[in-house]
């Protein structure tokens, strides 16, 4: 008996000093996680690019689909597109990303017009911090906290 819990005793710590009883962290069963950051960064830039085009077209649903999961659990479709009227955007340029763990951002020149009732308003252009997260190796758009409605239950 005493032979039998020394010999697995003996197996783990050989296992142990191999690194294969090692846990393997959850961050490296993501598909990014292996990615080097220069291919994470452009695939944000890529997604961030999808986002605004969506914008651009007034493709509700292309902009709903990159929206992060906590931003979907608090808006319904409709709203978040009823929320996004009264500008026209005209055109957009990624300009820089920065990646700082499982959040980014996204600096994007945006382009746009106000619509306004019987006025014509002025195009103009914004330099714009776009928040992004990443969420099991996926890149989502955050959402603006200021603007979300809460649903109610």
């Amino acid at each position: 008996m005493k032979r039998g819990l020394a010999a697995i005793v003996t197996g783990l710590v050989a296992l142990a000093g191999t690194g294969c009883a090692a846990p393997v962290p959850r961050e490296s069963a993501s598909p990014l996680a292996v990615i080097a950051p220069e291919r994470q960064v452009q695939v944000l830039r890529e997604r961030a690019a999808a986002f605004w085009a969506a914008r651009m077209e007034d493709d509700e649903k292309g902009q709903w689909d990159l929206l992060e999961p906590r931003g979907k659990g608090r808006v319904t479709p409709q709203e978040y597109a009823s929320e996004r009227k009264g500008v026209r955007y005209l055109g957009y340029k990624i300009e820089d990303a920065t990646v700082a763990g499982y959040f980014a951002t996204v600096k994007v020149r945006l382009l746009f017009q106000p619509i306004l009732q019987r006025v014509s308003a002025p195009v103009q252009t914004v330099l714009l911090d776009d928040q992004w997260i990443r969420i099991a190796g996926t890149w989502y758009r955050q959402l603006d906290d200021r603007q979300a409605p809460r649903r109610e239950p």
